[in-house]
């Protein structure tokens, strides 16, 4: 859901002019012939980014304007949520839209139980807070985390997507998220995705056990003793060519694996064994998808140790 970009488009931020200036610092230094060509070019990005910066600002403060108008449309409403979320792609964008207050609209949209605006106000908090440390520590402070893990598991598959995905933007190199999250007990709420009806939502939460857990000994601790294995084990099976919900389940039960012992029956292992090594023997994988088989020998190496 990330928006597209032109490969080779310079990016039209304060990051971006200033890139512009490290790059052409040499050439200021040494004036030769080309130096007019690159006034020209400095000149001509150097407005388009002004203007594009002007034009960002504008449709953030028309869409949230719009946002506060009770005689606006639900479409309407989540016509200007997508402009806000299209207008705060970078970090300085990010962080100038909680410094301003925007915000607070869309954590109104967040906390209320019944709204048709929250899923897309979620995805902005996830998209706002990825690798974002103003906007992480914005929202622990917010206790929007709560929030979040109560509908990690939700009926509605976009609601639940998202929180997840918001979740693992919030916690993902912030510990003051990390511990925001355990204390509410996130990571039993984390294990009951993996029951979703929905494939989306138990993918997205194999991918979050698998982060968490490949590098936090901690972690892979607490959800091995919650009987993760089993039930990631429960919904492993062979397949014939690369397929989304068994990477995600292979991803997480190898992180899960690392200085792990697993209790599992007799009967279970021969039978994941042989699974496995379907996996592990299966020429497409093997030539397309060499992480999946590596992930599928990590495990069974911890099964049959």
């Amino acid at each position: 859901m990330e928006s597209t970009r032109l490969p080779g488009k310079r990016k039209q931020n304060l990051e971006g002019l200033l890139r512009l200036a490290v790059e052409n610092m040499e050439e200021d230094a040494q004036p030769s012939e080309n130096s007019s060509v690159m006034d020209a070019q400095r000149n001509e990005f150097l407005e388009a980014a002004l203007q594009s910066m002007t034009m960002k600002v504008d449709e953030v403060q028309y869409a949230l304007a719009n946002l506060k108008n009770e005689s606006v449309s639900i479409a309407e409403k989540l016509e200007c949520l997508d402009i806000i979320r299209d207008n705060i792609d970078d970090i300085d964008a990010a962080n100038s839209f909680v410094k301003t207050g925007g915000i607070t609209t869309l954590l109104e949209y967040i906390r209320s139980p019944n709204t048709d605006l929250r899923p897309q106000s979620i995805y902005i908090v996830a998209e706002m807070a990825q690798n974002n440390e103003f906007c992480q520590n914005y929202f622990v402070n917010e206790k929007i985390i709560p929030v979040l893990t109560s509908t990690m598991n939700d009926a509605d598959e976009d609601l639940a997507r998202g929180s997840i995905y918001a979740i693992s933007s919030l916690i993902q190199n912030c510990p003051l998220g990390l511990k925001e999250f355990l204390g509410t007990k996130g990571t039993q709420t984390l294990l009951s995705c993996l029951s979703s009806p929905h494939a989306t939502v138990y993918i997205k939460a194999a991918f979050l056990i698998a982060s968490l857990t490949s590098s936090d000994g901690s972690c892979r601790d607490l959800i091995n003793k919650q009987n993760a294995a089993q039930i990631l084990l429960n919904n492993m099976e062979a397949k014939d060519e690369y397929d989304d919900k068994l990477e995600a389940t292979l991803f997480a039960l190898s992180a899960l694996s690392l200085n792990s012992n697993w209790t599992i029956t007799p009967s279970q292992q021969k039978e994941v064994a042989v699974i496995l090594k379907q996996i592990i023997n299966n020429k497409v994988l093997s030539e397309s998808c060499e992480e999946m088989i590596k992930y599928a020998r990590n495990i069974l190496n911890t099964i049959t140790k």
